[in-house]
């Protein structure tokens, strides 16, 4: 199959994107699964009792997800750009978990302040990133066959 026919910005974003995303899903995996303390500590000043634990590694399983759904878009993007429309649904999933949290948690240390309202925005970039990606690879197909 022929490869996808995106521009070279379009395909830098993409590559910067989906790394970055993989880097962070799987450390905040690990971190939820390894030292759940460290979450609720830079996050939220407190140790997190077992039921708050058992919640955030689930969402650990989550992120692990999110990351191997991005591991297989990385792969296989340039020759199956359905992989692109994955990825936004990806991080379109993403975006509703992290305004839930934004909303729910009952408190957030300054650091978490500043960095949760981020990554809604950050996830909406990586929508669009991947859907215009998309679209791009669907015309130059149809407009090459």
């Amino acid at each position: 199959m022929e490869a996808a026919l995106i521009d070279r910005r379009l395909t830098t974003l993409i590559l910067i994107y989906l790394w970055g995303a993989l880097v962070e899903d799987i450390t905040i995996f690990a971190i939820s699964w390894i030292a759940p303390q460290v979450w609720f500590h830079l996050f939220h000043n407190s140790t997190g009792g077992a039921l708050e634990i058992a919640l955030l590694r689930r969402s650990g399983g989550q992120w692990l997800a999110f990351a191997l759904g991005q591991a297989l878009t990385l792969w296989l993007w340039r020759r199956r750009p359905e992989w692109l429309a994955v990825a936004a649904g990806i991080r379109l999933s993403d975006l509703f978990t992290d305004l839930s949290y934004l909303i729910a948690a009952p408190s957030l240390t300054l650091f978490g302040r500043m960095l949760f309202p981020i990554f809604p925005i950050l996830n909406l970039v990586g929508v669009v990133i991947f859907l215009k990606a998309y679209q791009q690879a669907v015309s130059g197909r149809s407009n090459h066959v």
